[in-house]
């Protein structure tokens, strides 16, 4: 089976009741120019919408900035109260969590109880984060105007570059790696539940345009968004079944398993502590649809 956004696009087109084939997004027809203009928007949205487990990578971050003045040809200018400052990935959809494992990175966080230096066995050792579960860290999103793009770069071709500064990701986390939803434009690498989710999405966006009788149109359109709704729901709860909450709830009885009891930094569920801004996860967007509603 022939795997090319025309291929959806054209699936979109008979779920819209448009008796047209098109051969390519960019052919310059009518049709094409309507979907070509909501195809990306489209899937970016989409991409957000759920944490879809085809799109997940785990990368490293590239360093803008380091305020301890520790690492060489890199800024020092890093918001309060943040040590490290990162690029923001240019293919980056939504970023899930920031992992702060024991073992992953060089260096030791603040305050945090040192672990022995003499081995307490002889026996060789895996690297210390190998089987464990994941610890996520807080993180915060936001622009920074002291690292604008670059004389000559294509800013407007790059996500989260701009004269006027970059997107960046300030952490605590030293050789920080990132969990997140990537750029996925290719249709072969997507499940079949995001799949259908984007043609009956795609659908409901480019029907009124199209569709001659509007009566029709707004009938189709709404059975199109019913159907895209109940796609991301099923990979909201896919994703649930899958991994662990996203939610964010301070409970006193997960407060005083940390390391260090009540008040320290410890590693007892969160790295780097529970305290401070920012957040450890990022949740899925809701879904802005074309009767106005949002899921």
């Amino acid at each position: 089976m022939s795997q090319l956004p025309a291929d959806i696009g054209n699936l979109a087109l008979d779920a819209a009741g448009v008796d047209f084939t098109i051969g390519d997004l960019e052919e310059g027809t009518k049709p094409a120019q309507v979907l070509l203009r909501a195809y990306g928007n489209c899937l970016r949205q989409l991409l957000r919408a759920a944490h879809w487990q085809f799109a997940r990578v785990q990368l490293p971050l590239t360093l803008l900035a380091d305020a301890t003045g520790q690492t060489a040809n890199v800024g020092q200018i890093v918001p309060i109260p943040w040590t490290y400052e990162y690029l923001y990935p240019a293919d980056c959809m939504k970023i899930r969590f920031i992992p702060w494992n024991y073992g992953q990175n060089v260096a030791i966080p603040a305050a945090n109880i040192q672990i022995p230096s003499t081995p307490l066995t002889t026996a060789p050792l895996p690297p210390s984060w190998v089987n464990q579960r994941i610890r996520p860290s807080r993180f915060l999103v936001g622009m920074d105007p002291n690292y604008p793009s670059q004389p000559g770069q294509l800013f407007w071709q790059t996500q989260g570059e701009s004269p006027a500064g970059s997107t960046v990701i300030m952490s605590n986390v030293k050789n920080a790696t990132v969990v997140y939803t990537r750029f996925m434009p290719y249709p072969n690498t997507w499940d079949s539940l995001f799949r259908a989710a984007m043609v009956a999405y795609l659908a409901s966006e480019v029907v009124m345009p199209l569709q001659k009788d509007k009566k029709l149109a707004m009938t189709l359109r709404n059975q199109q968004i019913q159907i895209a709704k109940a796609k991301i729901q099923e990979a909201r709860v896919m994703d649930g079944n899958e991994t662990w909450s996203s939610s964010d709830i301070r409970v006193d009885w997960m407060q005083t398993r940390r390391s260090r009891g009540w008040g320290g930094p410890g590693w007892g569920g969160w790295g780097g502590g529970d305290d401070g801004p920012g957040c450890f996860f990022n949740g899925w967007d809701s879904c802005s649809f074309g009767d106005g509603s949002a899921y």
